[in-house]
């Protein structure tokens, strides 16, 4: 268990305990009360403090049938408890995962070591908590080796009283409770059902309704018998009818439970706080906080990935940003500008496995799209920069790229009378003022501001999962079932964004150790030799981990994978199907991707290729 975190957080109660769940106080807006203002919400803490408690006494439970496993070897116990105690953490989910997010992901993060980037590569944390015991107890390890369960167990308890600790000094307004349930939704559809969280014993949809009890006991101080509560009392029990009817999630219709019930849940719990004129935090983030789900077509703000200090871009510093990325003058040696390599015309990316180092040798990672680049965080293959800011930076500067200086570049611009006349308008009201006519942070902000401007979500998938029947075709929406269900895909690449940061907050980018090869084999493969984040971090667990990156645009984007390796979405899927690199005879310490088979049809794969195509959509990109 990660105690360092321990002191941090007793230290910050008293701050969370204000309203938000952000460690700080919420302004709210208007609508919103304060939290002693708020008897609802104080009833709704009073029902969370009841959840933890539950969950205290279920992870009990769970901890003394671990203890008699050692001498009475009764699996079925501990399985059944474990249960109890998964059902009682969901329950609770709404509240520990927003009011104290670090030890909720202590209780129920991923069964993967984790490391801590600011404190060196012997900064390896272990796993903790539910998926740990869940690995060890429905895994393939036989019961003498499951000492993780016993261990695990005894590492929950102190977590649940630290939990307990904080709730108990907790406060909220109506803005938060009702902020927390959007959260909750979102969670339980881009996370719980494609099995994030219960990736071994497959309880997703049994949890996902325990969620959704979490939820309807959250909000029962706030119901009314009037018309909108009457339409979300309808989808609540036409959702949970669908999770009750079965536990298989691989047959499960992902497609019809999202668009027809979950997504328009959202949507009537939205009317039914705007008719309460219920308001919203002050807070930015990339979910937007007047959104009723992560599926509206505006569910995203590109500035909640952006720094903190940025501010939305200007239609003449877009109009500015595009022209730069066009302009050979942004190169050390005036020959190659961003657009040699992210075509506009081929999504962004230039259709070669790996393009060209200055000086004609090859480069060492394949061309990603900057189509949706602002709606992650982190860039380049190994994350190595936050921001769209400082990627800017890395590519103008780095030696095989661009090799130009963004200070001697800005000198240069500042000799061109039609750029400075277009940088003067782009920055007129600009808050801080300098002696240059063109800065380097002014070249940052622009083509940041343009690489966000390129967000794009309204492909096929995006139309249908919003109602439009008609968007999709019917193997296409299989496929859609596969990638959340069976392919297990939305476990990494995560709805609707389909890339790796994580949501409903959006804080952290995942990497993954996939076993990427050298060549295109399906046995007896190699290791391409690319160590990926590991060259960052020294840390063992990130020795060939890469990004997870969008599948956006995916159909225009070949080649694949962070070296190019494969031509073809089929050869991408037949890789994931075989087990990636475990299944092709590479072994890896560290591999995160399953090393089993997915056991997909031909069928099955076929429809997965056709829906990943689907989620095409370019409009508007092409130079203007």
């Amino acid at each position: 268990m990660k105690t360092r975190s321990y002191l941090l957080m007793l230290a910050s109660a008293a701050a969370l305990s204000a309203c938000g769940g952000t460690g700080t106080d919420a302004v709210p807006t208007p609508g919103a009360t304060t939290a002693s203002d708020d008897p609802r919400a104080m009833q709704t803490i009073v029902v969370w403090r009841a959840h933890v408690d539950t969950l205290a006494l279920r992870v009990a439970q769970l901890d003394s049938a671990a203890v008699a496993l050692r001498t009475d070897g009764d699996v079925p116990r501990v399985k059944s408890a474990f249960v109890e105690a998964r059902r009682a953490f969901k329950l609770s989910e709404l509240a520990l995962e927003y009011y104290t997010p670090t030890t909720a992901k202590e209780m129920n993060g991923p069964a993967l070591p984790e490391v801590d980037d600011e404190e060196g590569p012997e900064a390896v944390f272990p796993p903790t908590g539910f998926q740990v015991i869940e690995e060890a107890l429905y895994g393939d390890a036989p019961v003498s080796e499951r000492e993780a369960i016993t261990r695990e167990t005894g590492t929950l308890r102190p977590l649940v009283t630290r939990a307990q600790t904080m709730m108990g000094a907790q406060h909220a307004s109506d803005a938060h409770v009702w902020d927390a349930v959007k959260l909750e939704l979102a969670r339980i559809a881009t996370l719980g059902l494609p099995g994030f969280d219960s990736p071994v014993a497959g309880h997703s949809l049994a949890e996902a309704d325990a969620a959704l009890e979490g939820v309807v006991r959250t909000l029962a101080p706030y119901h009314a018998a009037d018309s909108t509560w009457s339409r979300v009392d309808s989808l609540l029990a036409d959702v949970r009818a669908m999770l009750n009817a079965t536990t298989d999630r691989e047959t499960f219709d992902h497609f019809a439970f999202l668009s027809q019930r979950l997504i328009p849940l959202g949507q009537a719990m939205q009317q039914v706080r705007l008719s309460m004129a219920i308001g919203v935090p002050a807070e930015l983030r990339p979910f937007r906080m007047d959104a009723a789900t992560v599926f509206d077509s505006a569910a995203f703000d590109a500035m909640g990935f952006a720094p903190i200090d940025a501010r939305p871009g200007t239609p003449e510093q877009i109009a500015l940003g595009e022209r730069l990325f066009h302009d050979t003058q942004l190169s050390g040696d005036g020959t190659r500008a961003c657009s040699s390599c992210h075509v506009p015309e081929k999504a962004f990316t230039d259709g070669l496995a790996v393009n060209r180092a200055r000086g004609g040798a090859l480069l060492a990672r394949n061309t990603p799209t900057v189509i949706n680049s602002g709606l992650q965080l982190g860039s380049f293959a190994d994350l190595r920069t936050t921001y769209l800011e400082d990627q800017v930076t890395d590519v103008v500067e780095n030696v095989d790229e661009m090799h130009g200086s963004l200070a001697s570049i800005a000198a240069r611009l500042a000799l061109d009378s039609s750029l400075v006349s277009q940088f003067r308008g782009a920055f007129a009201n600009a808050s801080v003022r300098t002696d240059s006519v063109v800065t380097a942070a002014q070249i940052r902000t622009v083509l940041a501001a343009y690489q966000r401007s390129l967000t794009r979500l309204n492909s096929p998938v995006d139309r249908a999962l919003r109602g439009d029947v008609n968007a999709l075709s019917a193997e296409e929406r299989r496929g859609f079932n596969v990638f959340v269900g069976k392919g297990k895909c939305a476990t990494c690449h995560f709805i609707p964004l389909t890339n790796g940061t994580v949501p409903p907050a959006y804080r952290k980018a995942e990497v993954e150790v996939l076993g990427t090869p050298s060549r295109a084999v399906t046995a007896n493969a190699t290791i391409d030799p690319d160590l990926g984040r590991y060259r960052l971090t020294r840390a063992e667990p990130h020795r060939y981990a890469f990004k997870t990156p969008s599948l956006r645009n995916v159909a225009l984007t070949a080649p694949y994978m962070h070296n190019g390796v494969y031509g073809t979405l089929e050869a991408v899927v037949d890789f994931y199907n075989r087990g990636g690199g475990a299944g092709i005879g590479i072994e890896l310490d560290y591999q995160t991707l399953p090393p089993d088979s997915l056991r997909l049809t031909a069928v099955e794969q076929r429809a997965l290729v056709s829906f990943m195509k689907a989620l095409t959509d370019t409009a508007g990109t092409q130079r203007r």
